[in-house]
């Protein structure tokens, strides 16, 4: 077990740059871009990744803690930036004929439960150790200081009976170590995205899934290494963990057939940002930005930042133009845009967004207001 977690040196800049990439959704930062646009590259498919479930009776902890269907999706969600209270009667359970246990080197990753729609598939994860996990993971200083969630990435390659090429991408599971053998945790493949894919001869390619899914399909997933990223007590830089595979799954997906909301917004404030269209989905609402230079008329680009509430006026979390819906109100969302001169002041309205009446702040200082109504 001793030579399974391989520490590779990574460089800091390069670890930033991965960390940005993979942890920040699917689109680049539209406050940083003239023109924000769905990736349809690697950036984007390691953000919106399909996890891999596991799920293991051998452990009696893990067994104890999660004894139901749907109790994995419940433990882990406050780690994901997309679902909120998947319904536990619609968690796709495999059967005992179509669950595959892998045990590589002391590591075992077994399939166990699902949840489909036509947006996404999404899936818990649980892997599994026969040794301890090494303290350098159990206690990361990455989730600790930079408040993201313990995480693995999964080198895969994925197959979908209803496309006819395969999907060869990283997969970001996102979740806890809920004791020293066992990390739990939840991710998924969005079908509403590009991704970033390699072909049969090794070049990057893009894949698109087509815009019909269909309500069943047979779905394949062969993982080849899972790695992870922790910052060395020792040296103080970031190194790499990683376990080599391969596992492999396969099932039988029903998918539930669900209906989004797009609305035409096409409304820009006063340095050129703005947004084209919004979709309000099953658990999440999507923002489309845009730029338009001819709207550009009171400010630079960079010094105007957005600010979404939902329709209580409580701050809604824009992940690059994700929000995740969760508890909030989201008939109705508001969108505005408050002038910054700097970094130091976009921080010290972020900090004003979580306490009292943040809406009344905000429509003092903004500069720009779009409302976009969803409907009850």
């Amino acid at each position: 077990m001793q030579n399974l977690f391989e520490e590779i040196k990574v460089p800091q800049t390069e670890l930033e740059n991965i960390v940005n990439e993979k942890l920040d959704m699917i689109r680049k930062d539209s406050r940083k871009k003239k023109r924000a646009k769905i990736l349809c590259g690697f950036t984007a498919a390691a953000a919106c990744m399909a996890g891999l479930i596991v799920f293991s009776v051998s452990n009696p902890v893990l067994a104890a803690q999660l004894p139901l269907i749907g109790h994995l999706f419940r433990q882990v969600e406050d780690q994901q930036s997309y679902y909120r209270d998947i319904d536990e009667t619609k968690v796709q359970k495999m059967s005992e004929a179509e669950e595959a246990e892998n045990v590589v080197d002391g590591i075992k990753i077994s399939l166990s439960e699902i949840y489909c729609n036509t947006e996404a598939l999404y899936m818990t994860v649980v892997i599994e150790s026969e040794e301890a996990f090494p303290d350098y993971l159990l206690n990361n200083t990455l989730a600790q200081t930079s408040q993201i969630p313990d995480l693995f990435i999964l080198d895969t390659d994925e197959t979908f009976g209803f496309t006819d090429q395969p999907l060869r991408t990283p997969l970001q599971a996102n979740g806890q170590y809920i004791d020293e053998h066992t990390f739990v945790g939840s991710a998924r493949v969005d079908f509403t995205l590009g991704h970033g894919s390699i072909d049969e001869n090794g070049n990057e390619t893009n894949f698109l899934f087509p815009d019909v899914i269909p309500e069943s399909f047979h779905w394949n997933m062969d993982i080849k290494k899972i790695y992870t990223w922790y910052r060395s007590s020792a040296s103080d830089s970031w190194e790499t963990c990683t376990l080599d595979g391969p596992w492999s799954f396969e099932a039988d997906v029903a998918a539930k057939q669900t209906e989004k909301i797009v609305k035409e917004v096409n409304d820009y404030g006063p340095n050129g940002m703005g947004i084209t269209t919004a979709e309000k989905r099953e658990y999440e609402i999507l923002l489309n930005y845009g730029y338009d230079e001819s709207k550009a008329t009171t400010y630079d680009y960079e010094s105007i930042q957005s600010i979404v509430l939902d329709a209580d006026g409580k701050y809604m979390l824009d992940k690059a133009g994700m929000l995740p819906i969760g508890d909030f109100n989201v008939s109705k969302i508001h969108v505005y845009y408050v002038p910054v001169a700097s970094e130091e002041d976009w921080m010290e309205v972020q900090e004003k967004l979580t306490v009292g009446e943040p809406a009344d702040f905000i429509k003092e200082i903004a500069a720009h207001h779009t409302e976009i109504d969803f409907g009850a």
